[in-house]
């Protein structure tokens, strides 16, 4: 007698999970996004201060006096943010009949500036400069508070399409509703390109600075993907 029970209702289990399988929705894919030009608030430069020779302890002091001058010369600059970036001290090889010998020392030492006040940006660099130190790169960026404030603004635009998206999608398959099964977000940034030494080089001998060192514009995207479940509908081919 149990077991004549329990065959109507694994009869009735089955007959549930089949028809919910048959009652699932239409999924669909979709991607939508939204970008920016947003100007750049934030400049990046990079140093280099070097030094080569055979007395190795003259070297590392005026490697520090060079360092030194440019961090006094900057130290008082509102919003300025000085940071080493790397140090070091390596010999230089000079090959003879049996095995090299070394002959001389490098000692480098790399720095970045960072800053807001983009006014000021030809100014150091001749700061640089004159401390005897070499323009390795620039570059124009945006700050990281205005990239994560433009991009949850763009993300609720992309999504706001998102949904536009679906709806469309929705009347198009005569659906009355969707769900949104799931939904992913990504970043894009795209920067200026950096200026190098050489440019830069030519730039801070031009007595019209300012205008070639336009900040320009970094483009912001904000991207959304994913899917969208609509009721199942039985279309007629005639």
């Amino acid at each position: 007698m149990k077991k004549l029970l329990f065959i109507p209702i694994a009869l009735c289990l089955f007959a549930g999970q089949s028809f919910a399988a048959d009652t699932k929705g239409t999924i669909v894919s979709l991607s939508a996004s939204a970008t920016l030009e947003v100007p750049n608030d934030e400049v990046v430069i990079n140093f280099r201060v070097e030094e080569r020779g055979k007395k190795l302890d003259a070297l590392r002091q005026r490697v520090n006096q060079m360092s030194a001058n440019i961090k006094k010369s900057l130290v008082k600059e509102k919003g300025v943010k000085l940071k080493t970036s790397s140090r070091s001290v390596n010999p230089i090889w000079k090959p003879n009949q049996y095995n090299r010998v070394r002959d001389s020392w490098v000692v480098v030492q790399t720095g970045t500036i960072t800053s807001k006040n983009l006014d000021e940006v030809p100014r150091w660099l001749n700061v640089i400069e004159k401390a005897g130190a070499k323009l390795q790169g620039l570059s124009f960026r945006i700050s990281d508070a205005l990239r994560r404030d433009t991009q949850e603004s763009l993300r609720t635009q992309a999504i706001v399409a998102f949904k536009q998206k679906a709806k469309t999608m929705a009347n198009a398959l005569n659906a009355k509703y969707f769900h949104i099964l799931h939904l992913n977000t990504g970043n894009a940034y795209s920067p200026p390109p950096p200026m190098y030494r050489g440019e830069m080089a030519m730039m801070s001998k031009s007595r019209d600075v300012a205008p070639a060192l336009s900040s320009g514009d970094s483009r912001i995207t904000v991207n959304v993907n994913g899917d969208i479940e609509l009721e199942r509908k039985r279309f007629f081919v005639h």
